[in-house]
């Protein structure tokens, strides 16, 4: 397993996530071991299990609880994403076919569903009531983003609080959980959990609006899905927000008959796209996204130092450099 650099102080937590992970999956029935497997070493950074650790080392707790929670918070989100390509009909994640594409829909709803299942049921086990209600919030909270989000697909006057209510529902949701849970599990205060429970809320608003910007800047090849796919699927995201109100009025109908259409072409897309990076939507969303992670970063600065805070603060700092 490929350590992302700002965890490598947790590394040897994180390859124990990892075997319990493998223990999570165990079933004698082969389709929950072949998708889910599949969907969940297909790579990325193990974010979520990451941040629990980083927050939950940063009060001392017993790891023997810590890491079952940390993955679970994984499970929680490879059972999302399963989902979300159902929905959105992708055919890839991160660079390779999606395990729908590769399984079907069925096999890959029902495994997400038996992910999201051994994720409670560990949050119950380790991480006891609090956590658990809070791991329940964040399932809902993301299920009610994603449903949200269908409800405003093409509504191009949509509104900047709504835009954050969804991303909050979608993303930052479960970095919330996932730090306030290892702050919880750690034994923090009221206060410091609190601050803990902010700070995943920041690096969430933050990474979600880079992520947005990617959408008019990168290709397939970066991202791992088709660039312009927001305009495509009729999303307005911040970097079209942010330059909405200096749109002429020829523009912004050319725009929303563009979002409105079931299978807008290639030029179309550009158009859009151009339009965003041209009126500085791109450069505005880099900047609020920065605006969040030092909202974020100030609120580790009455916890104890250690090289745990600075993991936190080091992966605060990526979300707003990485090129992907």
């Amino acid at each position: 397993m490929k350590i992302f650099k700002p965890f490598e102080v947790i590394r040897e937590e994180l390859l124990a996530c990892e075997d319990y992970a493998r223990r999570l999956l165990r079933s004698d029935v082969k389709s929950v071991l072949e998708a889910g497997g599949y969907i969940f070493n297909s790579g990325g950074k193990r974010v979520r299990p990451g941040l629990t650790i980083l927050s939950g080392k940063l009060f001392y707790p017993d790891d023997s609880r810590l890491i079952p929670v940390a993955i679970a918070m994984e499970y929680i989100h490879t059972a999302t994403l399963l989902h979300d390509d159902i929905v959105d009909g992708a055919s890839l994640r991160r660079g390779k076919p999606s395990a729908n594409a590769v399984y079907g829909n069925d096999v890959a709803v029902l495994v997400g569903d038996y992910m999201f299942a051994q994720g409670v049921s560990t949050f119950a086990t380790f991480g006891g009531m609090e956590v658990l209600q809070r791991a329940l919030d964040a399932i809902r909270d993301m299920s009610e983003g994603e449903l949200k989000q269908l409800e405003v697909i093409g509504k191009f006057d949509l509104s900047e609080e709504d835009y954050f209510d969804i991303i909050y529902r979608k993303t930052a949701s479960l970095l919330s959980t996932c730090c306030e849970a290892g702050a919880i599990v750690g034994g923090a205060s009221e206060e410091e959990k609190i601050a803990m429970r902010k700070f995943g809320k920041y690096i969430g608003y933050a990474f979600q609006l880079v992520d947005d910007a990617f959408d008019y800047i990168s290709d397939s090849e970066t991202i791992g899905k088709p660039a312009g796919n927001d305009i495509r699927e009729g999303k307005v995201t911040y970097p079209l927000i942010a330059v909405r109100n200096g749109l002429s009025e020829v523009e912004k109908k050319k725009i929303n008959h563009i979002l409105n259409k079931s299978n807008p072409c290639k030029e179309e897309i550009e158009y859009v796209r151009m339009l965003v990076v041209k009126k500085g939507g791109i450069s505005q969303t880099f900047d609020l996204a920065k605006n969040y992670i030092e909202k974020a970063k100030e609120l580790l600065g009455a916890i104890e130092d250690s090289e745990y805070k600075e993991s936190l603060l080091e992966i605060a700092d990526f979300i707003v450099a990485r090129t992907f």
